[in-house]
């Protein structure tokens, strides 16, 4: 495959099925924790490093379980994580957290989301984080006064049906969904700047956006958006 039909999403790996994003996830995990790019076999077996993961893809959580002291979470199914509601006994515990793709569907308001990763880490753990973003002003949300919704499937589409904390009935149409038809809802598209707000907000002030290609491990970002980062709170 040519460099340049490498997207994002592309899969491209024939034995394991990785995308650039996934590799990227990795990449930057070990450039953060040991300060040099291994592929994920040649990890170090480190159980006293805890990490967390947020929906993280089979392909690498069940190595990174074998590896670290690390757990794969979900929001629907157990273990389960709420990033809007975290439990208390959470906090501070983990050296790394792995948010790839998820705050994209946290309902409003997503801020909470943003202060409870912080919460999650130690106060030198980093957050590796990946959304979709432009590079326009603002975040668009779809779906601001979200309350008290349901998502309902009708003959040719879905319509998200939602009655606000106000009591007024709204009713959407031409819903995203990631992941295949009615699976996962988008709740907002990201901006950059949007993004570097809510990490300051957030007191997530050291951040990293990994732009540069590393050809190496099969990385070659085409454009300057949606890229993955880092993120510490010093």
């Amino acid at each position: 495959m040519k460099v340049a039909e490498l997207g994002r999403e592309t899969a491209f790996c024939k034995s394991c099925g990785s995308t650039m994003r996934t590799r990227a996830i990795i990449h930057i995990l070990s450039t953060e924790l040991f300060g040099e790019s291994l592929i994920l076999p040649d990890f170090p077996v480190r159980t006293d490093i805890t990490g967390i993961g947020m929906s993280d893809w089979d392909g690498y959580a069940l190595m990174l379980a074998r590896k670290f002291n690390y757990k794969n979470t979900f929001y629907h199914q157990e273990p389960k994580l709420n990033i809007t509601h975290i439990d208390p006994a959470l906090e501070g515990r983990f050296d790394f957290v792995i948010s790839s793709d998820v705050f994209e569907h946290v309902c409003p308001p997503v801020s909470v989301a943003f202060e409870n990763v912080r919460k999650l880490l130690k106060p030198d753990g980093v957050l590796i984080f990946t959304v979709p973003y432009s590079k326009e002003k603002g975040t668009v949300e779809h779906f601001p006064e979200s309350h008290d919704y349901q998502i309902i499937e009708t003959d040719e589409r879905h319509i998200l049906k939602n009655t606000t904390k106000g009591g007024v009935s709204q009713v959407f149409e031409n819903l995203v969904f990631h992941g295949g038809d009615g699976l996962t809802l988008e709740m907002r598209l990201f901006s950059e700047s949007s993004l570097m707000e809510e990490f300051h907000r957030a007191k997530l002030n050291k951040l990293k956006i990994y732009k540069d290609s590393d050809f190496d491990h099969g990385i070659h970002w085409g454009v300057d958006w949606s890229l993955p980062m880092s993120v510490k709170a010093s």
